[in-house]
């Protein structure tokens, strides 16, 4: 005899319809924590790119510095190549681009500790126009850097990029605005004597 009919006894049809009602408050439970997860997850990947976007820029940029030291385009040199480097991101959200000295002996930075000013740096904005970065305020003559090696005239100056970045969340859902930071310093390459290596 079939029981999946009108002949099912009433008991075990009352049974199936409350386990259909189980389902149904089990999936409206469910439903938002795996939506939240998922969400969780694509925002940071968005994080984690914009992250890799900026610190990969940056070792660009200050490669980039590094070895052009005395140069009057230095800096912007660096800029260029962040831009060039950083084409992952969205530029309009930098907040700031900093070319700047550090101390060679104590590693620290000279004229300033938060990136909020500096004695000696290059500020940069995103010119949405051009497409490029633009010097905000310059008060690093390359003129004045020593790119004499310890044995002659040294030690080295040490220059460093950083970049600030503003990162919108894709939905809102799970994080908030963020600002992602990132800052490299490398030594200047040694130039010879002969080519004036020091102020």
């Amino acid at each position: 005899m079939d029981l999946r009919g009108p002949h099912m006894p009433a008991r075990r049809r009352k049974r199936i319809l409350g386990d259909r009602g189980a389902s149904a408050v089990e999936a409206a439970i469910v439903t938002p924590v795996i939506m939240v997860l998922l969400f969780g997850i694509i925002e940071l990947g968005f994080v984690f790119k914009d992250y890799l976007a900026v610190a990969g820029a940056v070792r660009a940029g200050v490669r980039t510095a590094s070895a052009n030291p005395r140069v009057a385009t230095f800096a912007q040199a660096a800029a260029n190549k962040v831009a060039q480097t950083g084409g992952a991101m969205n530029f309009s959200d930098v907040q700031q681009l900093w070319v700047f000295k550090v101390d060679p002996t104590t590693n620290q930075t000279i004229g300033f500790s938060n990136f909020s000013d500096c004695n000696y740096c290059v500020k940069f904005g995103w010119d949405s126009g051009t497409q490029a970065f633009v010097p905000i305020t310059d008060t690093w003559a390359s003129t004045t850097q020593n790119a004499c090696s310890l044995s002659i005239g040294g030690p080295l100056d040490r220059i460093g990029v950083y970049l600030k970045l503003k990162h919108d969340p894709f939905t809102g859902l799970v994080l908030q605005t963020i600002y992602i930071s990132e800052a490299s310093i490398l030594s200047l390459e040694p130039m010879p004597v002969s080519s004036g290596c020091k102020p």
